[in-house]
């Protein structure tokens, strides 16, 4: 079975040869560069230079050797724009703060200022990164406390400051996606770039804190907010899948993170009310686009808004964080296997994957699976990015493993486990 076929048949509850995996196919499921550049050391594969496509969370592009020994069966087609609007072309040798050479974009330019830091600023000379001495990533440099007064923004503003798919961005989206279907065996994941119904970071110019006391002071207000945000993501989605509609199976649209290690970061009556009209409004426009997939991430404890998630016409959750409160993996099944896909959860990248031994990720694999593989309606990676510090050892044990233990028809079925 292809790759292609073995995710479809995922996605659609269905059992395939053996359970799909993802590392490095999503900009929620890749590798930190310093880490990937372990990895390929310890493989004997030569990943010199490694392009970082995604300069936020430091995520290297992963080639296809790593990829094929790493038995992955998702690819991705990457935005032209991914990271604080510097387009991924013209590269140029970066050291990271552990030493590796890699390459960052041509118009990647931060300068280091008196503390040390490496700081990045945007076209008005306003700080938008920064990375301290040594560091792994950048950090953006938002504000996040209260502000003394909070001013209101016009909608229409907001919606109007959101920007749209550029032709040139376009044009690198469709003759990527156009080669990834045609000339790989894949399946083709789409990461759409511009979806910006956020909880963190700015929104309409507020701080995170700000916006948290706005869900319960200005419901009229966020509720318009977010319907101008839906307007525009539509705008967007438009102009995305005119590019790649007809190559991709899944679509990344959200990367919002919606809870924390012991719960929801907004009260789940309060999303139902002011979240969910506009997020389905945006997952019906998608799947009026064809047979793709909606995949939606967030970290933390949500277990109290999935079921809004799959009313809201998501198909995909990721990346299932089931070491936080309320996320245990069999409950999560029973409760909504076969309704919703599991894309995640494989080892925890807060623990096992990261300070745990190649036996115990090999472990804590085999239990994930025989909990969320049954029936299919699963695709396995890591509950985040594999982060640098994660022994390279750990990433071969974990997705060997998975090929080992990731056949259906040896597995028996688990009891009291849902099935689609």
């Amino acid at each position: 079975m292809t790759s292609r076929e073995r995710v479809r048949k995922a996605i659609n509850f269905e059992e395939a040869d053996r359970v799909p995996i993802d590392l490095g196919g999503t900009k929620a499921t890749g590798i930190h560069v310093d880490a990937y550049i372990e990895l390929g050391q310890y493989l004997g594969l030569d990943v010199e230079l490694p392009k970082v496509y995604d300069q936020f969370q430091m995520l290297a592009r992963v080639e296809e050797p790593v990829r094929r020994r790493l038995h992955a069966d998702v690819v991705q087609v990457e935005n032209l724009v991914e990271t604080w609007g510097l387009a991924n072309r013209r590269w140029k040798v970066f050291q990271t703060g552990r030493g590796n050479d890699v390459l960052m974009p041509g118009e990647f330019d931060p300068v280091k200022d008196e503390r040390g830091f490496l700081v990045l600023r945007d076209a008005r000379g306003q700080a938008v990164a920064e990375m301290a001495p040594g560091g792994l990533y950048f950090d953006r440099a938002t504000p996040t406390g209260m502000s003394d007064y909070i001013v209101l923004m016009d909608p229409e503003e907001w919606k109007k400051a959101l920007p749209l798919y550029r032709d040139e961005e376009l044009e690198v989206l469709q003759k990527q996606a156009r080669l990834l279907r045609d000339y790989t065996d894949y399946s083709v994941h789409g990461g759409f770039g511009k979806f910006k119904l956020h909880t963190s970071g700015l929104v309409a110019g507020h701080t995170f804190t700000d916006w948290l006391c706005l869900l319960l002071t200005e419901k009229a207000y966020v509720y318009s907010i977010l319907q101008a945000t839906a307007e525009r993501n539509i705008e967007n989605l438009k102009l995305y899948f005119e590019a790649v509609g007809d190559c991709i199976d899944t679509v990344l649209i959200s990367t919002t993170d919606y809870g924390t290690q012991k719960g929801e970061l907004i009260n789940p009556q309060v999303f139902k009310e002011l979240y969910l009209p506009h997020m389905k409004r945006v997952n019906d426009f998608v799947h009026s686009q064809g047979q793709i997939k909606v995949m939606y991430h967030s970290c933390g404890s949500i277990r109290h808004l999935i079921e809004y998630f799959i009313q809201g016409g998501v198909d995909i959750l990721n990346p299932l964080q089931v070491n936080t409160a309320n996320m245990d993996p069999r409950e999560l099944k029973r409760e909504f296997g076969g309704r919703i896909v599991f894309w995640g959860g494989g080892v925890d990248t807060q623990t096992t994957y990261q300070f745990g031994t190649a036996e115990e990720v090999r472990r804590q694999v085999r239990e994930r699976m025989d909990v969320f593989a049954p029936g299919g309606g699963y695709v396995f990676s890591p509950s985040h990015n594999t982060q640098y510090g994660v022994p390279a050892a750990n990433i071969v044990a974990m997705a060997d493993a998975v090929v080992e233990h990731g056949g259906y028809r040896e597995r028996p079925k688990a009891k009291g486990t849902a099935t689609a």
